[in-house]
């Protein structure tokens, strides 16, 4: 089974409540980034032209046990064209210009193959 979907995903690095942050990076990315609560945890969404963006809190309002120490942002891709150094490249460089702070970032796919 091939994989359908994969992920980039960054841990961010931004120390502000997540609706500042979904305002900077509408600002970044010139798109609307609507968020709504699921299961606690508020997360916006955006369709592009080459790939999808999810945004998600780090704060859970169900369990203070639940949160996480920071903010995370995915680039969520259907083509494998875009599986590509040169792809993650281009998003580093994007975060780094309009100064979007993030520490560390993973690929991870959809689906592992079956054996």
């Amino acid at each position: 089974m091939l994989n359908t979907k994969r992920w980039l995903i960054f841990v961010l690095e931004e120390d502000v409540p997540f609706s500042e942050l979904i305002l900077k990076l509408e600002q970044a990315f010139g798109i609307s980034l609507p968020y709504k609560d699921d299961k606690g945890r508020d997360i916006a969404k955006a369709k592009l032209t080459d790939y999808d963006v999810r945004v998600i809190d780090r704060i859970d309002r169900l369990d203070e046990m639940l949160c996480d120490d920071n903010h995370v942002i995915e680039f969520i891709i259907t083509n494998d064209d875009f599986f590509t150094y040169e792809f993650e490249c281009k998003i580093k460089g994007f975060l780094d210009k309009n100064k979007i702070k993030w520490s560390r970032s993973v690929w991870a796919p959809n689906d592992l193959p079956q054996s």
